[in-house]
């Protein structure tokens, strides 16, 4: 299993690690643990509201730089456990929270959206042409006409043909059309 991260300041990175437990839950804690020495829970409900199949989570994970104590988090993640699919698919995540932690110090933080985000560029995209042997490029660009680099995790194409290698070769940078 693979996450990338792409944190607000620093570099984009991704963490690999093998599949290692019965559900998506187990392997994702898995993957924090030992990818990102990050304590973590997952708790997945599923069910139906108002006659419609629905689905709703809740993470619990020690905040990195915190002096979280391991008896803290079991604590938190054994009051957690206790959450009906009902209460998680129905109720304002508030409700829950107050349902869950009403004796414990809360911190609410201010939501962020989350948001499909990827980086890659027709400029990365030369720059990787760039670094594969002229022979190789060159074999491609007589057998296919043009590369076609597809971006696995957005789905962009970049096409280069011949008049575009020869500008990356000469340190130019290549016009930017996309194929979506």
């Amino acid at each position: 299993m693979s996450i990338t991260i792409t944190p607000e300041e620093g570099e984009r990175y991704q963490g690999v690690v093998g599949l290692e437990g019965d559900t998506l839950a187990a392997c994702l804690e898995d993957y924090f643990l030992r990818s990102e020495q990050l304590p973590t829970r997952l708790f997945i409900r599923t069910g139906d509201v108002d006659g419609k199949p629905a689905a709703g989570g809740m993470l619990l994970q020690v905040m990195p730089a915190q002096n979280a104590q391991a008896e803290d988090f079991d604590h938190l993640a054994m009051l957690t456990e206790t959450i009906k699919s009902e209460e998680l698919l129905t109720l304002p995540a508030n409700d829950v929270l107050w349902r869950l932690y009403h004796e414990e110090e809360v911190t609410l933080y201010d939501p962020q959206d989350v948001e499909f985000k990827c980086t890659c560029s027709r400029e990365r995209c030369a720059g990787a042409l760039k670094t594969l042997p002229d022979e190789e490029v060159d074999s491609i660009l007589a057998e296919e006409g043009e590369i076609d680099m597809h971006c696995d995790y957005c789905g962009n194409h970049y096409l280069f043909n011949a008049m575009d290698i020869a500008e990356i070769r000469n340190n130019a940078s290549p016009a930017d059309p996309q194929v979506h």
